[in-house]
């Protein structure tokens, strides 16, 4: 480093910056990197979920109205027990919708890696200066 105290304040400029520029680009290439990961992610989720509806609809229809029959087969009114089996649908839907915008929230999208990266590079910068 001692040798480098020689060169003029221009050229030490010239460099920082040079070397700021650089890191700046590779913070990006980062952010695209994680981002592009993130995205992944989220269609896998998106056809997951996607996946399950398509064997959940039919599936969840038939122990609905088996539900119903056995209420009805128990006492219960065929009214009350239509409720019955679609309150539980409902449930079951809310609990399932619940999870899966779970998983596609913003939040769990943040290029967290980055973050902390671009956090860092900033207490070096301020120690370098």
């Amino acid at each position: 480093m001692a040798g480098n105290d020689s060169r003029p304040v221009s050229e030490l400029f010239a460099d920082a910056l040079s070397q700021f520029s650089k890191l700046v680009r590779n913070e990006m290439h980062l952010a695209r990197a994680e981002i592009s990961i993130k995205v992944g992610q989220t269609m896998t989720a998106i056809g997951l979920l996607a996946g399950a509806a398509i064997f959940l609809i039919p599936t969840l229809v038939l122990l609905l109205i088996s539900l119903a029959v056995w209420l009805v087969e128990i006492g219960i009114r065929p009214s009350i027990a239509h409720l019955i089996a679609g309150l539980v649908g409902l449930l079951a839907a809310a609990i399932l919708g619940g999870i899966g915008l779970n998983q596609l929230k913003a939040n769990s999208l943040v290029p967290r890696r980055t973050l902390e990266q671009l956090q860092q590079d900033a207490a070096a910068a301020r120690e370098r200066v």
